[in-house]
């Protein structure tokens, strides 16, 4: 029996694009295989989220998928792909599901036992879950078929009432076929595959995983789709963070024969027990080279799916904007890139400097706008309107207000989009301004904390060889030379620290518990009235979050849709109870 399985980048509601990235590889298989699968909600991309309920929405998939199936006729391949069914019976309207496509038919259909609800899932919202184990034959083979979740939950770590792996080795069938939209995050992939390798060893039966690939909103999926056998041994595996396909043929008792990859299906048979020879860099050894794979992706597809071609970026000089440039630059190109810079009249010499260095290592166009004669005029409009002078407070943020329209103004102008600089650390104390320095239709680097930016600063140096982030950016003192002399350590913990309570508070629960205690120690000596009041402005800053532009996800808990919190509440954690001294 051979199978193709197509890692691809779908884009939501694109019913057309979508399904012809299906007919295409279908077509070059149709004869050559026994089936040809595609991921979890291949057809309308993952996640449509409130797409489902408008009216035409399913009619429109109703269409491309008769296409689809009248497409297989009187050929040898099954055509395998997600889809959105119909509920007939009581509960939520639809089903998130799997059908297979044969010789011109709908010959069969699965749905997805196990709705994830946690986290940035909501399929409880829209889908009804199926209740029956999906058991097929094909190739004379009987396989298992199942959708991503389905195959998470186990006797080892039940999280749902139903077993659907325990279901289907009781039914005898030796190999299971998941279609996934496994989104990425740190870490995600080992977890992912050390999940998939316990529970085929447990329970003696092979697992062939399809995962989807690139970025949909805040959501970057890395692909890495995988094939283990029932020792729970890695055997094979396509790319990671880009589109891939292989094929796979299995003998009579479905164990792997011979696995060839896309882009060298020529080359000379190769063994099962080895991988392929290409370098694939699917579990990181550093978190820096993760998050400039994941970031660089979310972008490209954000760009291309929403139709931009070109980004601007604030440029102050400091550490973040010059991340965010790098990043741009390696995703979209230097010359789809645009930076200015808008000195006051405490930007230091230095900064603008640092701009210049930035850009001319890209290859990125910089332009010069300072704004001190706005803001004299601002602050002398505020004190004729009022009577007086406006506070140091109020004066920073006009500042902070005047650059953010400056840039809003220009992408108006060129209809690029504008990206916006706050990381994680400052993003979670709200140490930024409302339509200022968070104005922006995506931010980069809002999912990594101040020492996860200078941590893939250095990266991007060293894998170049050449300093394209100056050092001097890298090691000047944070500041959002807003003020005389200001320094972010003025108002915040510095930064390890910072960051340290803010992993705990925030990820706190999805921590391993070695990682946990380890950030525990490190903050031992950190006084509690520290940590009471960075988790005062955690709670402070929501309003300001529930306003920002997306973040491409990469920590396990990022802000956005994965993090539910009221604005208007009177509860915070306690210093004490975070860092387990209330014991």
């Amino acid at each position: 029996m051979k199978i193709i399985l197509a890692q691809c980048n779908f884009t939501v509601g694109d019913f057309a694009g979508n399904s012809e990235q299906i007919r295409a590889i279908y077509a070059q298989h149709a004869d050559a295989a026994d089936a040809v699968v595609f991921s979890e909600l291949a057809l309308s991309g993952y996640y449509p989220s409130d797409l489902l309920t408008q009216p035409e929405f399913l009619a429109v998939q109703d269409r491309a998928l008769t296409a689809l199936t009248q497409l297989t006729a009187g050929k040898r391949a099954a055509l395998i792909t997600g889809f959105i069914d119909r509920n007939l019976g009581a509960g939520k309207p639809l089903h998130n599901a799997l059908c297979v496509l044969q010789d011109g038919a709908l010959v069969y259909r699965y749905h997805k036992r196990l709705l994830p609800t946690y986290n940035i899932f909501d399929e409880a919202r829209h889908f009804e879950p199926g209740t029956l184990p999906g058991v097929f034959t094909l190739g004379g083979s009987r396989i298992g078929l199942a959708i991503c979740e389905d195959l998470w939950n186990d006797e080892a770590d039940l999280e749902y009432d139903d077993v659907p792996i325990k279901e289907l080795s009781d039914a005898g069938v030796a190999m299971v076929l998941s279609i996934n939209a496994s989104p990425s995050n740190l870490g995600k992939y080992s977890e992912r595959l050390a999940r998939f390798q316990s529970t085929a060893a447990r329970h003696q039966i092979a697992i062939l995983s399809l995962n989807q690939v690139g970025g949909n909103d805040e959501i970057v999926f890395d692909g890495s789709s995988f094939y283990i056998d029932r020792e729970g041994k890695l055997k094979a595996e396509l790319a990671a963070f880009e589109p891939d396909s292989a094929s796979f043929e299995f003998d009579r008792d479905l164990n792997l024969h011979r696995f060839a990859r896309a882009d060298d299906a020529d080359s000379p048979n190769r063994s099962p027990n080895r991988l392929p020879n290409r370098k694939l860099v699917i579990a990181p050894s550093s978190a820096p080279e993760f998050f400039h794979r994941q970031i660089t992706l979310g972008l490209r597809d954000y760009a291309r799916k929403c139709g931009f071609k070109q980004v601007v970026v604030g440029s102050s000089g400091g550490i973040d904007s010059a991340l965010t440039i790098a990043l741009a630059a390696h995703a979209l190109g230097p010359e789809n890139v645009l930076a200015v810079t808008m000195p006051s009249r405490y930007s230091s010499d230095g900064s603008v400097d640092d701009s210049v260095s930035l850009c001319k290592a890209y290859g990125v166009e910089l332009r010069t706008a300072p704004i001190e004669a706005q803001f004299a005029l601002a602050v002398a409009d505020f004190e004729r309107a009022h009577g007086e002078v406006p506070s140091p407070l109020t004066q920073q943020n006009i500042q902070a207000r005047l650059r953010g329209r400056m840039l809003m103004e220009l992408t108006n102008h060129s209809h690029h989009l504008l990206l916006s600089t706050g990381n994680k650390s400052e993003m979670s104390v709200g140490y930024a301004t409302l339509y200022g320095d968070m104005n922006g239709g995506l931010n980069l680097i809002g999912d990594l904390y101040k020492m996860d930016v200078y941590a893939l600063s250095r990266w991007i140096n060293e894998q170049a060889g050449r300093e394209l982030i100056p050092q001097v950016i890298i090691d000047k003192e944070p500041s959002a030379e807003l003020a005389p002399g200001q320094k972010d350590s003025d108002a915040l913990p510095i930064y390890p620290v910072l960051d340290a309570i803010l992993r705990l508070a925030i990820e706190g629960p999805s921590l391993a518990v070695d990682e946990a205690a380890a950030l525990c120690t490190f903050l031992l000596t950190t006084p509690l009235s520290d940590v009471d009041r960075v988790l005062k402005l955690i709670a402070r800053a929501e309003f300001k979050r529930r306003q920002a532009p997306p973040i491409i996800r990469c920590q396990r808990r990022a802000f956005g849709i994965g993090w539910r919190m009221p604005i208007a509440q009177a509860f915070v954690g306690t210093a004490a109870a975070l860092l387990g001294r209330d014991k």
